[in-house]
């Protein structure tokens, strides 16, 4: 490694995440303690509550020597073209425009709040750092969903300079009814990004995402410009993605019992 490789971890929180959050905590501060070296930015949901509200929601967190907060109030408009807007899209949007913004280390991590450490050790590894630094590391994925999106990816990126430049990626049209297109991919539960490359997509999209998938936007733009991708299952190094509150709950009960005695706020 050439320098001391630092990161920001990200965490995007709303009323249902923050709860999952709490859930997952004291495994990632048991078994991944090296977390609480590294600055910490939660981006919360303005629309939920103001900084009190999330302080309190957050307070958790506390033992945090490097934590901040910021507000996302986007889209805080009438503007009819963003009133059918998910929730999902709204945070997925936070996590292009927001980091590039406030992250001060040359990458960040975004870790999704219904992520379980299930395993001490290490996930960084030096040789990712040798040679061209890349602007993704992730988990390798093989398609994407909806079949459309490289495509309608492959015209936006037309229309924007300096991308228009690079190629396409000129995927077959889906056939109708195709849900899903093959792609090498990366997807973004746990996802190392490179704050250099995410100021370059946060310019490129200065409103509305061309897909709502902050993980799709981040792979294709790398993709079509030829950035450095790594593709690494970071299930392998003690990390594990569960979306079922209750198949959590007792995963995590599992992992508090074989590591450490105190549950903490795991209930």
């Amino acid at each position: 490694m050439r320098k001391q490789f630092d990161y920001t971890t990200v965490l995007g929180c709303d009323d249902k995440t923050v709860k999952d959050l709490r859930q997952v905590w004291p495994t990632w501060r048991l078994l991944k303690p090296e977390l609480l070296q590294h600055p910490m930015l939660v981006i919360c949901d303005a629309q939920a509550g103001d900084g009190d509200y999330w302080r309190h929601k957050l307070r958790f967190l506390a033992e945090h020597p490097n934590m901040r907060t910021t507000l996302w109030d986007w889209p805080n408009t009438d503007d009819s073209d963003l009133s059918e807007m998910t929730q999902r899209e709204r945070m997925l949007t936070s996590f292009v425009k927001i980091p590039p913004a406030m992250v001060e280390t040359p990458y960040w991590l975004k870790i999704d709040c219904d992520v379980v450490a299930f395993a001490p050790g290490n996930f960084v590894n030096p040789m990712w750092f040798v040679g061209k630094y890349p602007s993704l590391i992730g988990p390798g994925w093989r398609y994407t969903k909806p079949a459309e999106w490289p495509g309608m990816l492959d015209k936006w990126a037309d229309t924007v300079d300096p991308l228009c430049h690079f190629p396409g990626l000129n995927l077959p049209e889906p056939t109708p009814g195709q849900e899903t297109i093959a792609t090498k991919r990366v997807c973004s539960w746990f996802m190392f990004i490179s704050t250099a490359f995410s100021k370059q997509v946060a310019d490129y999209c200065p409103g509305r995402l061309p897909v709502p998938s902050q993980d799709t936007l981040h792979w294709y733009v790398a993709q079509r410009q030829g950035d450095t991708i790594i593709r690494h299952q970071f299930r392998n190094d003690g990390w594990q993605t569960i979306s079922s509150w209750k198949r959590r709950k007792i995963r995590i009960a599992e992992i508090m019992e074989q590591y450490g005695p105190d549950g903490g706020c795991c209930g």
